[in-house]
């Protein structure tokens, strides 16, 4: 069993993130671009259990890569002040045929999102610089006191720190911008284009 703990900074400022961490020496691991399904039963049985089902492509400059997790709410007491999900992930040899697998034994794409991920190491802590298509967000995952630890080093501030899911944040932003609803969350077929010509 892994316990994925996180926290999210929302309305980040990725120039001044990057010059603090490196001033910190972290250690830059490169960017990718990340498109995603999410998959359920059709009664949305896994969104009313709080479980995620997701076959997620990677695209680097030098290929890609296609991986499936499943992250369900801890069977165990956690803190209230980080996300943590049990979860579980796997490297899958090819994206359309896993695709067929999971829509042969019933299940459905219920939604797709897209995101630019930036990612860095800094103490420990996985830090990642996620441009959505709603917005920055800098996502902190490691251990619970790391993590709290790491932010502070980097000058985040605490106010900002939401343990809200990405499609928590896309579902509060169209609300805020007074759009309907609407799971998906993805990119302009041009603005795709510039993301991958970026890597």
């Amino acid at each position: 069993m892994a316990f994925e703990t996180e926290l999210k900074f929302v309305d980040a400022d990725f120039a001044a993130l990057r010059k603090k961490l490196a001033e910190l020496g972290a250690e830059c691991r490169g960017s990718h671009v990340e498109r995603n399904l999410v998959f359920d039963t059709p009664e949305r049985s896994f969104k009313n259990s709080d479980m995620l089902l997701r076959l997620r492509t990677k695209i680097r400059k030098n290929g890609e890569t296609a991986v499936l997790t499943l992250k369900r709410p801890p069977q165990v007491p956690v803190p209230a002040d980080v996300k943590v999900y049990d979860e579980r992930e796997t490297t899958v040899e090819n994206f359309d045929g896993m695709r067929g697998i999971l829509e042969g034994m019933g299940y459905d794409a219920a939604f797709r999102y897209e995101k630019m991920r930036e990612e860095w190491k800094l103490d420990g802590v996985e830090i990642c610089l996620d441009s959505m298509p709603f917005g920055d967000v800098a996502e902190l995952e490691g251990e619970r006191e790391a993590i709290f630890a790491c932010a502070a080093r980097m000058g985040l501030r605490m106010e900002q720190a939401n343990t809200g899911t990405y499609h928590d944040l896309n579902r509060n932003w169209r609300a805020a911008q007074g759009l309907p609803h609407d799971d998906n969350f993805c990119f302009s077929t041009s603005r795709l284009h510039e993301l991958l010509e970026e890597l």
